[in-house]
């Protein structure tokens, strides 16, 4: 009697959750066409190992855009460019000219010998032209801590002199632990309070190199990813680059170790023993490196590169609201190799460019199509500077006065791990999904908000807004169009400690999950391009 008494309550409520179930499906027809199976098939093309990363500017990259062009073309949508998908723009890249640049040191007696090992500067931002001589001080780790009484300037006077440092903080003997105290002294961490500090210090430059107990002969081996990133500065063709410069502020450049290993020759000390000096007895070792003088020489190179965004759309129904449009966005390229090891970007952001192609696949399967049109945007260079989207704004296939809105996706794959705790890497669970907006439309979030009541995901708007300290509304695709006064909402399933490494691979999908989020992301898009009125634009981006 006992069984049949809980079998009456677990059929009656299997009979709730099914009529619920399928009054949802009644009123979003279509997303019973976004499957898990269709979405592990998209990324474990897109994040396979033979794409190498789809770096920008590569063939892998390409192969990844003509691969989504191809679905575009199976799903029947219509390019928007034109007879093309592609949506083509041009790239500056200003970097530095090996023929042209190097390093050279003088003696008393006039002798020189000259570097063309790589250098990368980290201040001014990016590459430029530019020659600075004189003597040179070596200065330790270049850190002032008051906390443990240590500063490496503190008995020199840099003005006017170029600053040799060494990169990172006081280690263990081994070079295992930090002496200092404290994540913001560790690994390249210690950049920050570092460079505040070199940036007052009136010196005519500071030269960083790689400590020896690092292992690392220079910054290129030891930090790739950083190097990809100093190693150009890249900006739209018709743009000014953005810089960041300051007068009377040293230029802070990292080097090849081989430059402070001549420096020092016959001065009695090598990098290796002055490190060890200071690692031991926590105190500075600063001093005038004699009869040496250096010459930097930087030039500059600048180059032009075709990248292409891919572009597909519907057209709507309402011979009036069609000419509105709705834009789907995420971004195709990734960071590829690194260090000659490939980062996959299963979740960054192969994830978004499957789920586009499913919601895609789930407005074709309708028999009446939206009222309003509807466009698939898959961009590039959004890991170099969101530029796919600027050049889509700034040149856009569609009038921007009739973008109604535009719902970003960007990492929709994961969840929260293990080591997915810290404040950097915020991340949701089984169910979550943050919905990251600048509350542009009320009615926008009113619409997020009304599908959240019926979905088993939790919406979270707490990483939202201009203010806080990750910044995720300013750091995908979607800004650019809330620059426009477009209403924005973004997408992401958060910041896993896999972001940017070579462990963002197809296996940490979660693609149950993933199939909720994607249909989510439908629902919420099939009601604005089915609303009769358009969604107000109560809080625009140009009035903040």
């Amino acid at each position: 009697m006992t069984r049949h008494i809980l079998r009456i309550p677990v059929a009656f409520i299997a009979l709730i959750c099914f009529s619920v179930f399928s009054y949802s499906q009644r009123t979003v027809p279509g997303s019973d066409k976004i499957n898990s199976a269709d979405l592990e098939a998209h990324i474990s093309f897109l994040a396979s190992p033979s794409m190498n990363g789809r770096a920008n500017g590569t063939k892998d990259l390409d192969i990844a855009l003509n691969y989504l062009t191809s679905q575009a073309k199976l799903l029947g949508l219509k390019p928007a460019n034109g007879n093309s998908y592609y949506q083509p723009y041009s790239l500056m890249k200003k970097s530095i000219d090996p023929e042209k640049s190097e390093i050279s040191i003088f003696t008393t007696a006039n002798d020189s010998i000259q570097f063309r090992e790589p250098m990368y500067q980290l201040f001014p931002t990016g590459p430029s032209d530019f020659e600075i001589e004189g003597e040179v001080i070596f200065a330790g780790y270049g850190i002032r801590a008051d906390s443990y009484s240590y500063n490496d300037l503190e008995e020199i006077n840099p003005e006017g002199k170029i600053l040799l440092v060494m990169n990172r903080s006081p280690l263990s003997e081994d070079g295992s632990e930090y002496r200092f105290q404290g994540s913001i002294w560790s690994s390249m961490m210690s950049l920050q309070p570092k460079m505040t500090f070199l940036m007052f210090s009136k010196a005519k430059a500071v030269i960083i190199v790689s400590d020896p107990k690092s292992g690392y002969s220079s910054i290129q081996q030891q930090h790739p990813g950083i190097t990809s990133e100093l190693e150009s500065l890249k900006y739209l063709k018709g743009s000014k680059p953005m810089i960041i410069d300051m007068p009377a502020v040293p230029r802070i450049l990292f080097v090849h170790r081989n430059i402070a290993d001549e420096l020092l020759k016959g001065t009695g000390q090598s990098l290796e023993k002055l490190q060890k000096e200071i690692d031991s007895e926590l105190k500075p070792k600063s001093f005038l490196i004699p009869g040496k003088r250096i010459r930097i020489t930087e030039a500059t190179q600048t180059d032009e590169i075709t990248m292409n965004n891919v572009a597909a759309w519907i057209e709507g129904s309402d011979s009036e609201l069609k000419k509105e449009i709705v834009v789907f966005s995420g971004h195709a390229d990734h960071v590829g190799e690194r260090g000659g090891i490939i980062h996959p970007g299963a979740d960054d952001n192969a994830s978004g460019c499957a789920a586009i192609l499913e919601i895609a696949q789930a407005f074709q399967s309708l028999e009446k199509k939206p009222l309003r049109s509807l466009l698939f945007l898959w961009v590039t260079g959004e890991e170099i500077g969101l530029f796919g989207s600027q050049s889509y704004v700034e040149n856009p296939l569609f009038p921007l006065e009739n973008t109604v809105a535009n719902l970003n996706m960007d990492m929709i794959g994961r969840v929260r791990g293990a080591a997915d705790t810290t404040e950097n890497t915020p991340m949701t669970d089984e169910t979550g999904l943050f919905v990251i907006t600048g509350n542009q439309s009320k009615e926008l979030v009113d619409i997020a908000r009304e599908v959240d009541e019926k979905t088993v995901l939790d919406l979270d708007y707490s990483l939202s807004g201009r203010n806080h300290p990750l910044q995720l509304f300013a750091r995908s695709d979607h800004y650019n169009f809330a620059k426009k006064d477009i209403p924005v909402l973004f997408f992401s399933t958060g910041l896993h400690t896999d972001y940017h490494e070579p462990g963002d691979t197809v296996d940490k999908i979660d693609f149950a999950k993933m199939e909720l989020v994607t249909r989510a992301i439908y629902e919420i898009g099939y009601n604005v391009a089915n609303r009769k009125k358009r969604i107000v634009v109560d809080n625009p981006f140009s009035k903040w």
